[in-house]
């Protein structure tokens, strides 16, 4: 199984951003990828004006993904796009196969920061989802997470849980988080679960007071990074056997191990 990373670079510019995912999409096809995930937001500047302009374009945007993945013949993990609806706007990833819609998953934890500089918090644009998401596909099955989702243990578990082989988190990390947190966070959940991550930033640019730092990832059950791009705006594809994922589990049995009897996690 090949997985194609899109790491765009990210412009003030619907038209620009929709051309250059198409361009980037070409690229990781001609390499033979099987899935293409894009980042979180990929169409506009993370902020929170334009994040609610962009949604006056999900439409346009969400036929651009289907499109790629009709062409392609492939699963395309399609970034989040901002969708109203009923007057709220949740962060939605949606996954196409071959050009069928098979799964959305609206982004449950959003995130905040409070420091001596600024305050953010993205609940003032967005309305956080109510459930998790895995989906089936012709390798078995898959997860999503996006961004700060990776932040809560819980969640990556329970998709596991699930039965989930490998978890996609299209992302927008800044530069600070990127630099500090971005591959260890990768790298636990990986290790914890013994499932793949794939975890894909825009490439590196700045607007207003956002900066992201690329980097996107992709880390083994063993927790080892098989990949890990740099900031500049670019494609990787990468190949991943996923009969690593029982060897390690064989070799290290948490799943058996674990202590249902004194904890859990579940989706309530």
């Amino acid at each position: 199984m090949k997985i194609g990373m899109i790491q765009i670079q990210v412009r003030d510019n619907l038209n620009e951003n929709l051309k250059q995912a198409k361009v980037l999409a070409k690229k990781c096809l001609e390499k033979r990828a099987d899935i293409l995930i894009f980042p979180e937001i990929w169409n506009c500047p993370y902020t929170n004006d334009r994040i609610r302009q962009s949604a006056l374009y999900y439409d346009k945007c969400a036929e651009l993904m289907r499109s790629i993945s009709q062409t392609g013949q492939c699963l395309v993990i399609a970034g989040t796009l901002a969708h109203e609806v009923n007057q709220k706007i949740y962060n939605e990833c949606l996954i196409y196969d071959h050009g069928e819609w098979i799964a959305s998953y609206q982004k449950t934890h959003l995130f905040e920061i409070h420091t001596n500089h600024k305050d953010y918090q993205e609940k003032d644009v967005f309305t956080p989802g109510n459930s998790l998401c895995t989906f089936p596909t012709s390798w078995g099955k898959m997860g999503i997470l996006i961004c700060y989702d990776i932040r809560f243990p819980e969640t990556a578990r329970i998709l596991a849980q699930e039965g989930a082989q490998i978890l996609f988190c299209p992302a927008a990390f800044n530069k600070q988080a990127t630099q500090t947190h971005w591959a260890p966070l990768f790298q636990t959940r990986a290790m914890e679960n013994q499932v793949f991550m794939v975890g894909v930033n825009p490439a590196r640019y700045q607007f207003e007071n956002f900066e992201s730092y690329g980097h996107s990832i992709i880390t083994d059950p063993f927790g080892k990074i098989l990949c890990q791009m740099d900031e500049k705006e670019s494609v990787a594809v990468v190949d991943i056997d996923l009969s690593r994922i029982q060897q390690i589990r064989d070799r290290m049995p948490f799943w058996k191990i674990r202590r249902t009897d004194l904890y859990k996690s579940k989706e309530n």
